[in-house]
């Protein structure tokens, strides 16, 4: 059962992707100074994750694997496929606290990856 802290920690970090997305649509002046305050959010939430022994792990750009803490929401289009496929994008990262998964995330598969995502 994932704690309230893992589930806000998951929420904070999508809100952060969104809002790292959304500044692609602003004007130029206003990009570098939110970019900045996405780089210090996502600093205070690692920091403070770091500081109750938890971590968020996203996963884009790397090859899938069974093991990974995370569910392929489009695992049923690879089923069979004997192509190593990866994730294509976190859709919501994993929550682990000391080596233990407390919240599992989700990703999206691709069967090549040309570029990873910033996470």
């Amino acid at each position: 059962m994932p704690t309230p802290a893992a589930e806000l920690a998951s929420e904070f970090w999508k809100l952060l992707r969104g809002f790292e997305r959304s500044i692609a649509l602003t004007p130029e002046g206003a990009r570098s100074r939110l970019a900045a305050q996405a780089r210090y959010a996502t600093g205070r939430l690692d920091a403070i994750l770091a500081a109750a022994g938890m971590r968020v792990v996203a996963f884009d750009g790397l090859p899938f694997e069974e093991n990974m803490p995370a569910i392929a929401i489009n695992a049923d289009e690879f089923a069979g496929s004997p192509e190593r496929v990866f994730v294509e994008r976190t859709l919501e990262p994993a929550v682990i606290e000391g080596m233990t998964v407390v919240l599992t995330g989700k990703v999206y598969l691709t069967k090549s990856i040309s570029s990873p995502e910033v996470s």
